[in-house]
């Protein structure tokens, strides 16, 4: 967030890339990407540079009120049940942090990461990485929000456990494996170390 003093030296919708917070310039991968076409856009194609970006974000209108969520990609939709139309709510995990996210954008337009983590009704805890970044609506800088988020699965420590159950039950049905054999057997010593002496006499 802002200083106070440093606010005030700013005229509204103006991004300073020294007053971007360190967690949001050394952020990774696809968020990075997010963040720099938005750094890179003039103000008025700031929507068309982050197009790229549509399938994984969604773009949330009047932020700091109703909350709509105006678009959402595909793979976003899917895999957390985002729809159009229908305002954020404010639910532990995700939907808390989207709604957060996009009300301290519309207190001051400028990028806002976010972390949060999901539990998946299968015994999944997916990590997800979020970017907040403002859209300018005509007069207002912030007038839309856009979400670029990624994200990854990983096993709850439940469903670790009973990972490795499974996979203990299942290797201790399968019978112990007869003992290999010695590819290269000795052989037996049967010659007469007596009759080699008498012969060499």
């Amino acid at each position: 967030m802002l200083s106070p003093d440093a606010a005030d030296g700013l005229q509204p919708g103006l991004f300073r890339a020294d007053l971007v917070p360190q967690s949001v310039v050394v952020e990774r991968r696809l968020t990075n990407r997010a963040l720099a076409a938005w750094q890179n856009a003039p103000e008025q194609d700031i929507a068309t540079a982050l197009q790229a970006f549509f399938d994984h974000s969604l773009v949330v209108r009047d932020p700091a009120g109703r909350a709509i969520i105006e678009n959402v990609g595909g793979p976003v939709s899917a895999r957390f049940g985002l729809m159009a139309g229908l305002p954020l709510l404010r639910d532990p995990g995700l939907g808390e942090e989207l709604v957060a996210a996009c009300e301290l954008v519309a207190l001051q337009p400028m990028p806002i990461p976010f972390e949060a983590s999901v539990n998946d009704p299968m015994g999944a805890q997916v990590l997800v990485r979020g970017l907040a970044l403002p859209l300018p609506d005509g007069d207002d800088p912030a007038g839309c929000v856009q979400i670029v988020l990624s994200w990854r699965e990983v096993l709850s420590k439940s469903a670790a456990k009973r990972l490795r159950a499974e996979l203990a039950h299942a290797f201790a049905d399968i019978g112990r494996l007869p003992p290999a054999a010695d590819p290269f057997p000795r052989r037996a010593l049967t010659t007469d170390v007596r009759n080699i002496t008498k012969n060499n006499e």
